[in-house]
This record gives structure tokens, C-alpha cells and sequence, in this order.
């Protein structure tokens, strides 16, 4: 059996940009194709001219979907940079947060709860790291809406808890022992902001949290 070497392709016609590894046509790519085939079609059979129209409308459609995406990234992109820019000018404000954990200080800590009814009775619990109770605090505001406290740092006995990681957790009844839905809250300054990828993190006098976090701002 004899061996034929050096077979190469013969066609002159015009080789798509990326066919060396990047499986990933473009719509250049696309085009190329289209006019290699039109070049090499035989002359005594030429394409159906239904047949070129189609992926002439494939081709258009193939372009507008890929204008439309990058008009969708380059949206996402500004929305990006505009909420940056909108975190920058909370530094100095006073925010409110749907979060319960917090860090403890040197300072007070406003701690919040929000009631969905009036309640017979409130506690707020603060819980360390392990999940302790070490301080239980009884407000006087049981009315449905959002109301604060400030809390000192003290346990239960007066004596002052060691900074570090606290979380809030709300105990609302009424007046049959039954619960009310509630959110626990925190409110503090904002002192920075840290853009860390796609997100941006406020730094706040007792924790950092994310934008999204965010219940309610106001001026000091």
C-alpha cells in the first residue's frame, strides 16, 4: 500500500481568525465563513438562495445579540461605579441596618427592633460569639414601629463585656405569650468605605455591612 505525505488544504480561500484552539466563532468569524462558501460553491450548483438568506439572518441576529450584551455589561458596569460613588458619600451619615451582629467597643452601641404589632413585652438578648446570652436588655417602647436603646457594653451584673463579636437577638410577645414578628436593628456612623470587588462594604463604629444592608440614612 503506498503512503501519500504532505497532503495539505488546497483552498485559497479566507480561514476563520480563531480556528487555531478557540473553539468560539465571533461574528467576524462568522462572515468569513459565509464568504468562503460563497467563493467555493459550484458554479453548476449554486447555494439555495433560501439557504443564504437564512444565515445572512442568522448572521444579523448573531450580531445584534452580541451588541446587546455588551451594552448589558457596559450598563452593569456603571450601575457598578454609581453605587460606588453612592456608598463614598454615606461616609459621615448615620445608618441603620437589618443586621443583627455587631462588634463591641469603646463605646456605646444603639441597639433597634422593629415591631410589626404592639407587644406586652420586649427583651433584647445579647449574645457573645458562642452563643451566651450575657445581657438582656428591657426596653420600654412597645409600640409597633422602629425604636432604639443604647446600650452601654455591661452585663447583666453591670460589669463591662470585652470587645469583640456580639449578636442581637429580639423577644417580642403580646399579652397571650405569643410572638410578634420583629427585625433587629443597629444604628451608627458611617466612617469609611471599603470597595472590594463588585461590592461595597461600609465601615460603621460597630461593624462593617454591606450597601444592601441598609434600612435608613440621616444627616448628623
Amino acid at each position: 500500500m503506498s503512503t501519500i505525505n504532505g497532503v495539505s488544504n488546497s483552498s485559497g480561500g479566507p480561514q476563520p481568525r480563531n480556528a487555531t484552539g478557540n473553539s468560539s466563532l465571533g461574528k467576524e468569524d462568522f462572515l468569513i465563513l459565509l464568504v468562503a462558501q460563497l467563493q467555493n460553491q459550484d458554479p453548476l450548483n449554486p447555494s439555495d438562495p433560501t439557504e443564504f438568506t437564512a444565515q445572512l439572518a442568522q448572521y444579523s441576529s448573531l450580531e445584534q445579540l452580541m451588541t446587546v450584551n455588551q451594552n448589558i455589561e457596559n450598563m452593569a458596569a456603571a450601575a457598578q461605579s454609581q453605587q460606588q460613588l453612592s456608598a463614598l458619600g454615606l461616609i459621615g451619615r448615620e445608618v441603620i441596618v437589618d443586621r443583627s451582629d455587631f462588634q463591641l467597643g469603646d463605646g456605646d452601641v444603639a441597639l433597634g427592633y422593629s415591631l410589626d404589632a404592639r407587644a406586652d413585652r420586649v427583651e433584647l438578648h445579647v449574645q457573645d460569639s458562642r452563643g451566651r446570652s450575657v445581657a438582656i436588655i428591657r426596653p420600654t417602647e412597645l409600640s409597633a414601629g422602629t425604636h432604639f436603646v443604647s446600650w452601654d457594653g455591661t452585663d447583666n451584673n453591670g460589669l463591662p463585656l470585652p470587645s469583640g463579636n456580639y449578636k442581637l437577638s429580639v423577644l417580642a410577645l403580646d399579652s397571650r405569650d405569643e410572638g410578634i414578628p420583629n427585625q433587629a436593628l443597629l444604628k451608627s456612623v458611617v466612617t469609611g468605605v471599603d470597595l472590594e470587588g463588585d461590592k461595597s462594604i461600609l465601615v460603621t463604629g460597630c461593624g462593617n455591612y454591606s450597601l444592601n444592608s441598609v434600612r435608613s440614612i440621616r444627616e448628623l
